[in-house]
């Protein structure tokens, strides 16, 4: 997990944060990346894609409640 994307999507009234995190391990479960960013705020849930990107490393999304909470996360983790 070495950096992260920011993004805000409207939903009706409340307001989610994406992190769109990259270069994840193979052997990392969807859960297991729910429960390190866990730590750090409301997860609503957790993404791992089953295709690799282009340089061939692994990439998921992560999806926070508030706004706030993926601030606490350190991208230097």
């Amino acid at each position: 997990m070495v950096s992260w994307n920011k993004e805000q999507v409207q939903k009706g009234i409340q307001q989610v944060v994406i992190l769109f995190v990259h270069n994840l391990p193979n052997t990392l479960h969807w859960k297991g990346l729910c429960h390190v960013f866990a730590r750090h705020g409301d997860v609503i849930d957790a993404y791992i894609a089953s295709k690799w990107n282009r340089g061939g490393r692994r990439f998921g999304f992560v999806r926070f409640e508030k706004d706030v909470d993926a601030l606490r996360w350190d991208p230097v983790y």
